[in-house]
């Protein structure tokens, strides 16, 4: 990080005008501009001077406005031609705010330039005082890089609960009902999180049909039905209504079929039809609430269940996830939003956008069930792992820690995991999170995650060696398509098809292979955006898996791509595809 750096909150000063108007004057632009950015900060409460200082000596400033998370300006005390102080304020920077964004001039070349070699990337175009303006994005995985070994500044007064209990091997219903009254109690009991006559929403995971085929249970995809059945018994006595809600993936199928496929109809509303209900999120009234902070996207439509709702409870399933480390507490709310929301999500930020959701619909309570568990390619593919466990707690980060260490799993390689961390939305430390039950290592047993191979073909070449588990694991899911024989010759699989112009795919922020506009070039995800104009981008950050299909199998124009819903679903995810590549 910045050794010495610090950042202390200032005003705008005549020293700060005279320095703002020096650095625009000497790239030919005019007053005016400064005069208008001047008074737009003047009256703006949300835009703020940062006095930067080395060693108590003055080094420059940066005007921040908190509610968006932007650097609107960014300004040295001396000329100099050294990147490194302006780099060293930016990382005091971030190591207060973490994923930050910034406005430039289109036409302040230099300012890009040396803002790209930080890890800033450009996401949009616009124009903003009649002139021309670049929207500059830090990749995430440069701010990961830059905050390693770094912690979040916010103290924790006291530590977080965690509660850990097993369930007896034979998994009876009685034996999870028992299990689950249980956990609860270790964590203060259900007055502590329900009040006689409030309305409780029930958050599980049944992403898809995967876990129930021909009738036969596959643990570990889908929030088991039976403890979902035996939180319903225990809220009832206390709740005045008890709400199951889910937003099925987008390119699966409709929640009600699921609700339908898992017997949420006949074996939960049945208890109570009065007081028991199901609501599809994907359908669901909508409302549009701010983001605190304004990361990525300045706003996120909420299903209006959960924001009516008294009392949320989350319920996700202890599993592996081939993007994201792990489909836990952070990752199981992309579920608690509208379809379009889900997609754009990508296109944003999936890792912070899954941050931004847990500002907005707040679990009271998250359990996760662990009576099976999925390893290696999950969330959907995976294996079942029997693990006869309950987790859960307040602090959907701290649950995540826990869940992950009983997995065998660093929490810090989890990308949402440790954003959220980061932020101050909870621990990760083991010293900061007290463990009820028996202890992690008492419990643990090693999940195996999935081995990513992003080994190309013979004349497609895979440049990510810094790329994070996001582009990796999304990359890896679509090269498995083209891991079939070519239907022109079937003695080689279709990634081995020879090209005319060898195809390089880059991901990541950085590669040591150079760029040649002789070759087809693809760059996938935010942290290639300043290469687009080489070649064919991949939005999104990690782009969604339909956005890489169309991209990589646009080689193969003979071949047809593959599909991952009926034809109205496919018709869905295009539409929303075509909408948000349309957004100015």
């Amino acid at each position: 990080m910045a050794p010495g750096i610090t950042l202390k909150k200032g005003r705008f000063s005549q020293s700060l005008r005279k320095a703002l108007e020096k650095y625009y004057e000497a790239i030919a632009v005019g007053p005016s501009y400064t005069a208008v950015k001047w008074q737009r900060w003047i009256d703006n409460a949300n835009a703020v001077p940062l006095r930067a200082t080395k060693d108590g000596n003055k080094l420059g400033w940066i005007v921040y406005n908190s509610t968006e998370s932007t650097v609107e300006e960014i300004l040295r005390d001396k000329e100099s031609t050294d990147e490194k102080d302006l780099f060293q304020m930016l990382d005091a920077l971030i190591a207060r705010e973490t994923l930050v964004a910034a406005e430039i001039l289109k036409e302040d070349t230099d300012r890009y330039r040396w803002m790209v070699k930080y890890g800033f990337r450009p996401t949009r175009f616009f124009t903003k005082d009649d002139v021309p303006v670049v929207k500059m994005d830090l990749s995430t995985s440069i701010l990961f890089k830059r905050l390693e070994r770094h912690k979040s500044p916010r103290p924790y007064r006291r530590k977080k609960r965690v509660a850990i209990e097993r369930v007896p091997e034979s998994q009876t219903y009685p034996e999870i009902k028992k299990s689950l009254e249980n956990l609860i109690r270790k964590l203060g009991g259900l007055k502590r999180f329900v009040k006689p006559g409030q309305t409780v929403v029930i958050k599980p995971n049944i992403v898809s049909d995967h876990g129930l085929k021909d009738g036969v249970w596959q643990g570990g995809i889908v929030t088991d039905t039976r403890v979902v059945k035996a939180l319903v018994e225990i809220l009832l006595p206390v709740a005045g209504r008890v709400i199951i809600a889910e937003g099925s993936s987008i390119n699966r199928s409709e929640t009600s079929e699921m609700f339908a496929h898992y017997g949420y109809d006949r074996q939960l509303v049945d208890l109570d039809p009065q007081k028991v209900s199901l609501v599809d999120l994907n359908t669901d009234e909508q409302i549009e609430k701010s983001v605190p902070g304004g990361k990525r996207m300045l706003s996120r439509k909420i299903p209006l269940t959960l924001e009516k709702a008294d009392v949320i409870i989350s319920v996700p399933v202890l599993k592996i996830h081939f993007a994201a480390i792990v489909s836990l507490a952070i990752k199981h709310l992309q579920g608690a939003v509208p379809p379009l929301e889900k997609y754009m999500s990508h296109f944003f930020g999936l890792w912070q956008n899954l941050v931004n959701i847990h500002h907005l619909v707040k679990p009271k309570l998250t359990i996760i069930d662990g009576l099976v568990g999925q390893e290696n390619f999950g969330p959907i593919s995976g294996t079942p792992k029997k693990m006869d466990l309950l987790i859960g707690g307040m602090n959907p980060v701290a649950v995540d820690a826990v869940a992950m260490r009983i997995m065998g799993i660093d929490p810090a390689t989890s990308p949402p995991v440790l954003l959220a961390s980061l932020q101050g939305m909870g621990p990760i430390e083991p010293h900061l999170i007290e463990v009820v039950g028996p202890q992690i290592q008492d419990v643990m047993s090693r999940f195996q995650q999935p081995e990513i191979d992003l080994t190309g073909g013979r004349d497609i070449t895979i440049h990510g060696e810094n790329a994070c588990p996001g582009c990796r694991g999304y990359l890896h899911f679509v090269l498995t398509k083209l891991r079939r024989p070519d239907p022109k010759d079937t003695t080689r699989l279709l990634i081995d098809r020879p090209f005319e112009k060898k195809v390089n795919i880059f991901l990541g922020p950085t590669h040591d292979h150079g760029i040649n506009p002789e070759e087809q070039n693809i760059f996938m995800g935010i942290c290639q955006l300043h290469n687009a104009h080489q070649g064919t981008h991949l939005p999104g950050c990690p782009p969604h898996a339909e956005v890489i299909v169309n991209g990589l199998f646009g080689l193969f124009p003979d071949v047809e791509k593959p599909k991952y819903a009926n034809e109205s679903e496919e018709k869905k995810l295009g539409e929303m595809l075509h909408h948000i590549l349309a957004m100015p």
